[in-house]
């Protein structure tokens, strides 16, 4: 029977708990030093939107504390910032819906006579492909001019585009679609909120 010497055992969980120690301090202090440059890429990102959804603006004002926000009927649908231009041209406004894979976060920018100017999907867990081409530029274009929806559900839209066709909905996508139309209507209700 061999004898086990308590420096042969006790050593090498000295030496994993020593390395255990030292990595996790590397990763605090990496996420310490990261954490700052992530913000600021977050923060020039969401600008970088807001300009692209309302061009007229010169520079935005988070008036978010002081507007009561909206949310839609059936809780599916939220706005969580909103964002006024100072120089009068109108707001964009961030929405979080709930789409096919869980949460979507989408910007929609409305000028100050309450049409819309752009909508940009920022954020999805939806699947690529069909579950996503209802956040392509092209589809969403179809909100652009619009200042009003006659209902929450992208299939019942009686509204006509910009361009004078019928509103369309990607099928096979009716829940990503149906999530950003109700992200919309609910952004055009947080206009009219605000006393648009």
């Amino acid at each position: 029977m061999k004898v086990v010497r308590s420096k042969e055992f006790i050593s090498p969980i000295i030496i994993l708990v020593s390395i255990c120690l030292i990595v996790s301090l590397a990763l605090a202090a990496t996420c310490y030093a990261a954490t700052p440059v992530i913000e600021a890429n977050a923060l020039a990102s969401s600008m970088e939107s807001r300009i692209r959804l309302l061009a007229e603006a010169d520079s935005f004002s988070d008036i978010t504390t002081s507007t009561p926000l909206v949310s839609s009927e059936d809780g599916k649908a939220e706005v969580s910032e909103v964002f006024e231009a100072e120089n009068g041209a109108g707001y964009v406004m961030t929405v979080t819906t709930s789409s096919f894979g869980g949460k979507l976060t989408m910007m929609v920018g409305i000028n100050s006579d309450g049409a819309v100017t752009g909508v940009e999907v920022t954020d999805h867990s939806d699947t690529a492909g069909i579950g996503t081409k209802d956040q392509e530029p092209d589809y969403l274009a179809q909100y652009d001019g619009l200042s009003s929806l006659t209902s929450t559900n992208v299939k019942k839209e009686k509204a006509v585009t910009a361009d004078g066709s019928a509103f369309e909905y990607i099928s096979g996508a009716s829940v990503s679609g149906s999530a950003i139309h109700l992200g919309v209507y609910t952004a055009l209700e947080q206009f009219a909120a605000i006393g648009g």
